[in-house]
């Protein structure tokens, strides 16, 4: 599944069941987020790298706490949605890992690791870490989902973002298998690169519009 609108393929995959315990990183945490402790379960965990059935877990895996979800911060993060996470009534955007130099804008061509579990069900349904490769697209309205367009500018390079999707910002009532109606959707997103962007290229055109006509006036 990808979180192109049109594609309705899921890669819900249940033969295996893999024990994950998210180690939060040592890099430091933003004090309004809370490291999990030993809040009861059952926790849904979920290891972005393998799509696998969820673990259950009675305690809190290591990692931060944010919205009753629990976020582990390796190369390859895991995502747990726990027995206080609910519904998002909008879209909510936190940012994990900052980021440096340049910014999305829409119409940006990029490339994104993320994954995406349901908030409801608790499970992993899409995975760019766990095909091992990431994903190129241009972020236009109208090719992916409205989560993702509002969600997603503004990251920087390097820059890891949870965004907690409302339903209708989603895939509303017609979701593709593995996502149930209206479902919240919970991705982890890192920005791997900018490839091309039109208000780059527009700057450099007017740019090379104005070099160019400075050098006429020298001649004039």
């Amino acid at each position: 599944m990808s979180v192109r609108k049109h594609i309705t393929t899921a890669i819900v995959a249940v033969t295996s069941i893999f024990l994950v315990v998210g180690c939060s990183s040592s890099q430091d945490t933003d004090p309004e987020f809370a490291e999990a402790s030993n809040a009861s379960g059952p926790y849904s965990v979920n290891d972005c790298g393998v799509v696998a059935a969820p673990v259950s877990s009675e305690n809190a895996p290591a990692g931060t706490a944010i919205d009753g979800l629990v976020i582990g911060q390796d190369a390859i993060p895991t995502v747990s949605v726990g027995p206080d996470s609910a519904p998002a009534n909008e879209l909510i955007s936190t940012e994990l890992v900052p980021g440096n130099g340049a910014s999305v804008a829409l119409g940006d061509t990029i490339t994104v690791h993320y994954c995406g579990v349901g908030q409801a069900t608790g499970v992993l349904f899409d995975s760019s870490w766990a095909r091992g490769e990431p994903a190129t697209f241009q972020l236009e309205p109208g090719a992916l989902i409205e989560g993702w367009t509002q969600g997603v500018p503004g990251m920087q390079i390097g820059e890891r973002r949870l965004l907690e999707i409302p339903g209708d910002l989603g895939y509303g009532a017609n979701p593709p298998g593995g996502i149930e109606p209206n479902e919240t959707l919970v991705f982890v997103v890192e920005l791997v690169s900018i490839n091309s962007s039109p208000h780059n290229q527009t700057s450099q055109k007017r740019n090379e519009h104005v070099t160019t006509e400075q050098a006429c006036n020298r001649f004039r």
